[in-house]
């Protein structure tokens, strides 16, 4: 686990990140909420930092790569060289969110779900499936205290077969863990691990045992 968000997979050579969402900031234009277009930017700016230091062979998008069906029209052609100048000497493996489902670029090849080494990969973990599962699209978070004050930090979760990924977007937002999303990691032994600026930290058992659904 790495302080980006990104996963890497050693024993397959492989990176695997989730829920860049790509062109959000443009989306807001539609609405007339208008954000500094920069997320797409800063967002590749970290996928070309974590490629640099993990150089993998293989690297997983876990959907909502983008944002919506369009965002690959928006998104400026520069952006657009610097993603496919990051990927072009990896096997770049692209999985559907429910964003982008139907709106990842052609030259693309976007797959529902992919089973890698006995673990299967997909957007949204599926609850009655009982193997080894890796997904995203909740964007967990959570608020720990540190030095007298809440902080709140995106963080990894796993239980005994299932392993959520936190958001790799820098506009993405998150769910905190106690949302009732997540209703099912209350009930089992599950750790988690928040994000820090440079280390990854581990939740302590008190930790857990003082959330409950509905509370922060």
């Amino acid at each position: 686990m790495h302080p980006s968000g990104a996963l890497y997979w050693p024993s397959q050579f492989s990176l695997l990140v989730a829920d860049l969402h790509f062109e959000k900031g443009s989306s807001y234009h539609k609405t007339g909420q208008f954000l500094p277009p920069y997320d797409t930017h800063q967002t590749l700016e970290k996928l070309e930092t974590v490629i640099k230091y993990f150089k993998p062979r293989r690297i997983f998008f876990l959907g909502d790569t983008f944002h919506d069906m369009s965002a690959w029209k928006r998104m400026p052609d520069v952006n657009k060289s610097r993603l496919l100048n990051a990927v072009e000497n990896l096997e770049a493996i692209w999985i559907e969110g429910n964003h982008d489902q139907g709106g990842v670029p052609d030259r693309f090849k976007s797959l529902e779900k992919i089973e890698v080494d006995g673990i299967t990969l997909r957007h949204i973990m599926q609850r009655s499936f009982l193997g080894p599962e890796i997904s995203a699209h909740f964007h967990p978070a959570g608020v720990i205290k540190f030095g007298g004050m809440r902080v709140r930090r995106p963080c990894f979760i796993k239980s005994d077969q299932k392993f959520v990924m936190p958001s790799f977007g820098v506009l993405t937002g998150g769910l905190d863990f106690s949302n009732e999303a997540f209703e099912e990691f209350h009930k089992c032994e599950t750790q988690l691990f928040f994000l820090g600026r440079r280390k990854i930290f581990r939740s302590s058992e008190r930790y857990l045992k003082n959330k409950k659904v509905g509370r922060g």
